[in-house]
């Protein structure tokens, strides 16, 4: 599996565990190369090894019709992988990456992936010292969740 495939496979991965869409974690338009980022820190952190079972396990299963869900369910329960979706599922909320079955020595993989990080778009808020935010957005009432994680329709 070439880098564009195995990518590819990261991102439909990702959407599965994290139930966020692909468009969403990897959009066509990445200033901050937070997919290639990401991508990076998972394959040299996790290592050849589990990156290959993990991501064929994925697409095993996806080839035998399982939906996003039933496959995240698989793959979190299995005993070799379980630990490697953990990791990967903190990277994508938290910018950081925790060595598989490790709950506390996270690791910031880049400031950018940090502040990118899902878990302050499904807070609805922004990491201390940092917003995009227009000065005084904290008056008016958050858009619903839905607007954060589901890409807009198409008209």
């Amino acid at each position: 599996m070439d880098e564009t495939q195995s990518k590819a496979t990261f991102v439909a991965l990702s959407q599965a565990l994290t139930g966020i869409a692909g468009s969403l974690l990897a959009p066509s338009l990445d200033p901050k190369n937070i997919l290639q980022t990401n991508y990076n820190a998972f394959v040299n952190n996790a290592g050849p090894y589990a990156v290959r079972l993990i991501l064929g396990r994925f697409t095993s299963l996806k080839e035998q019709g399982f939906s996003d869900s039933e496959i995240a369910a698989r793959i979190s329960a299995d005993a070799d992988n379980g630990p490697v979706a953990g990791s990967i599922i903190k990277l994508w909320l938290l910018g950081s990456w925790y060595p598989p079955g490790n709950q506390t020595n996270g690791v910031v993989v880049s400031s950018n992936s940090y502040v990118e990080g899902w878990v302050w778009r499904i807070l609805q808020a922004h990491p201390m010292g940092y917003s995009m935010m227009r000065y005084g957005y904290w008056a008016s009432p958050p858009p619903p969740l839905s607007a954060y994680l589901t890409p807009p329709s198409q008209s």
